[in-house]
């Protein structure tokens, strides 16, 4: 199995998105249809809550991110067991991963005020998922950065190689 997927995982891997992206047009298209609508119709004007036609591709999107989760977290312990020596940097790029993130979310704040009382009524954000998004999106734009920076200086690095 593994020689194949390395041989055609990428055939595979466009196949199988291909067939489930068709699937997920057929089925939204004839839900649509179904109850009423078209494609020129304006969804949010009527009862867009009832609409169950994009239930196949969430349902999918789900299921596949969390194989992909699944599979990740997989390789990465068997990567751990087979790389010992060279599983440190992994370990250390882990932890400072959290402990960034952990600095972030402790001085992250809470906003209320004017519009935030209503979204964060509406959502049911409490202080603690706020804290927790906005810790999320500031550890996203670090890691930007730390990518960006490593891509330079790796570039400039092989420059003058």
């Amino acid at each position: 199995m593994y020689n194949f997927l390395v041989k055609n995982g990428t055939a595979v891997a466009m196949i199988v998105g291909s067939v489930l992206t068709l699937l997920f047009i057929v089925t939204t298209f004839m839900g649509l249809s179904s109850a009423g609508y078209d494609t020129s119709s304006d969804l949010l004007l009527g009862d867009y809550k009832s609409i169950t036609a994009f239930n196949f591709g969430l349902t999918i999107s789900v299921f596949l991110s969390i194989l992909a989760l699944i599979i990740m977290l997989l390789a990465i312990i068997l990567d751990l067991i087979k790389n010992r020596k060279t599983s440190g940097k992994m370990i250390l790029g882990v932890v400072a991963l959290f402990v960034i993130f952990f600095v972030l979310y402790t001085t992250a704040t809470f906003d209320v005020g004017g519009k935030w009382d209503t979204l964060n009524a509406e959502f049911g954000v409490g202080e603690g998922a706020s804290k927790f998004i906005t810790a999320g999106i500031w550890t996203t734009g670090v890691l930007m950065v730390v990518s960006i920076l490593a891509i330079l200086v790796s570039e400039v690095r092989n420059f003058f190689r």
